[in-house]
């Protein structure tokens, strides 16, 4: 058994592996893998904490609090309403960042 810090947990990286630092929906998780890895391997990702995009193109969040929704692979502040679509905010844009929540996605 792991157990998570409140930061990072270690996930096994699904169909097609995992970018270092591209944000990507896992199962009901946004998670940020701090490094690339083919499928199969395990890799520590980031759940929870700041980080810095990718950012919908011609979106331009104030970042002072709005809500950061997930939306095809980016950040972006309107509400996504394609099927699938991740329908909660995943955080917040703060600071030229998105904090990010680390909390299961409701969908």
């Amino acid at each position: 058994m792991r157990i998570a810090d409140g930061l990072k947990i270690d996930l096994k990286a699904p169909v097609g592996g995992f970018v270092k630092d591209v944000p990507v929906k896992y199962g009901a998780l946004i998670v940020i893998p701090n490094y690339s890895a083919q499928e199969g391997q395990v890799v520590s990702c980031t759940y929870r904490g700041m980080f810095d995009g990718p950012i919908k193109a011609g979106d331009s969040p104030m970042f002072l609090g709005e809500a950061a929704y997930f939306d095809n692979g980016v950040f972006t502040k309107t509400l996504p309403t394609g099927e699938g679509a991740v329908t909660v905010p995943v955080g917040s844009f703060i600071d030229n960042c998105v904090l990010l929540m680390g909390v299961a996605l409701i969908s």
